[in-house]
């Protein structure tokens, strides 16, 4: 499943700037979410949890910087990232804005592509990472990670725990030829121990187990084992 679109907050008086942001932010994949105002925005970060907001340093009501200090005080919002647009260029505000907790301090007028670049860039780095499949599943195949069962047409697998490993190991590279040396890493916690006769004893009982979907794990000359249906 395709991950959500970010949301990002943009606060600004200018209704220019506004339209700007929302054009440049949708072509980054963003939704983005529009506030005049400083109190405006303060309710749409705690209604709406965006994944960033962008800041005005002189928007109306509540500035920029007291929009950003409150966001920080808030639990809820207090590790939101937050950048703040200003069109003065001064030093002053740019360290009391970092001191306060922002992310970046950006001149205004920004350009549209870099600040979609930054924009981007932040969130992919402060999201938090998907978490793993609980399931791998191909076919009638399906292999559960957290419960290390596996299944055919619902029928389960009597696998030893190395059996299973195998298996999981060429399931998540689907499609992919794994050599001897690879499955050895990926499946033996010492490879010191296994050699590539081991890990051709293991794919032979692995494919009796298989049953039918046998024919599924197939041999490549000279490179190693790929996992693919048939």
């Amino acid at each position: 499943m395709p991950a959500p679109r970010a949301q990002v907050l943009f606060a600004s008086a200018d209704v220019d700037e506004r339209l700007q942001a929302e054009a440049s932010l949708a072509v980054a994949g963003c939704r983005v979410l529009c506030a005049t105002d400083g109190p405006g925005a303060l309710r749409l970060a705690r209604a709406r949890l965006p994944d960033l907001a962008l800041l005005d340093l002189q928007l109306p009501g509540l500035d920029g910087l007291e929009v950003c200090k409150e966001l920080r005080r808030d639990s809820a919002t207090a590790r939101m990232p937050i950048f703040i647009l200003s069109a003065r260029n001064n030093p002053t505000e740019r360290l009391l804005a970092l001191e306060l907790g922002a992310d970046e301090f950006l001149p205004l007028p920004f350009d549209s592509r870099e600040l979609a670049l930054r924009v981007r860039n932040m969130i992919d780095r402060t999201r938090p990472a998907a978490e793993p499949p609980a399931q791998l599943h191909v076919g009638e195949l399906v292999v559960d990670l957290s419960a290390h069962e596996a299944s055919v047409a619902g029928r389960q697998l009597r696998l030893s725990p190395t059996e299973f490993k195998l298996l999981t190991a060429l399931l998540e590279h689907l499609g992919h030829v794994q050599s001897r040396e690879e499955l050895l890493h990926h499946v033996w916690a010492d490879a010191t121990l296994a050699t590539n006769r081991t890990v051709d004893t293991h794919i032979r009982r692995l494919r009796a187990k298989l049953g039918r979907l046998r024919s599924w794990i197939h041999t490549v000359r000279n490179a190693g084992y790929c996992l693919r249906p048939e």
